[in-house]
């Protein structure tokens, strides 16, 4: 059931963002593709769940009194932290789709903080942030 309400939020933010970006405004052309970036976001976010088989967390026996042990060993291939006692039905979410994510957010604020700018000084020497209006007056 939440993936069917996750499903409807991408659609809902998506297509709200498709709608915006179709508009003649400037300032709801910026919204609309941060409101598509997250939508995006979301589905790479939610993409990144991965049952108990395959997780990014390695279990072992090598200390039986330590929740977490972290060791490197190049030998064997061994460079996480380990968890030990974890069934198989946990989920847990891949920790490269949070990182993906996390610097595809801080790209998308500063692309709209500068969109923003932009039709801020656009507005200031036009007076207006209607693409039509804008297009009529350069000629």
């Amino acid at each position: 059931m939440t993936n069917v309400w996750l499903a409807l939020t991408i659609s809902v933010l998506f297509g709200i963002g498709v709608y915006l970006i179709l508009r003649r405004d400037i300032v709801k052309i910026a919204m609309g593709f941060g409101l598509m970036s997250h939508a995006i976001n979301l589905t790479i976010v939610s993409s990144g769940v991965l049952n108990g088989t395959l997780v990014p967390i390695l279990m072992s026996t090598i200390n039986e009194h330590a929740r977490f042990v972290f060791r490197d060993d190049y030998g064997e291939g061994i460079l996480a932290p380990i968890v030990e006692g974890i069934s198989e039905d946990y989920l847990f979410t891949d920790p490269l789709t949070q990182a993906l994510v996390l610097t595809a957010i801080v790209i998308s604020f500063a692309t709209t903080a500068i969109f923003l700018t932009l039709a801020y000084r656009i507005g200031e020497e036009y007076g207006t942030t209607d693409v039509d209006e804008l297009r009529r007056l350069r000629g």
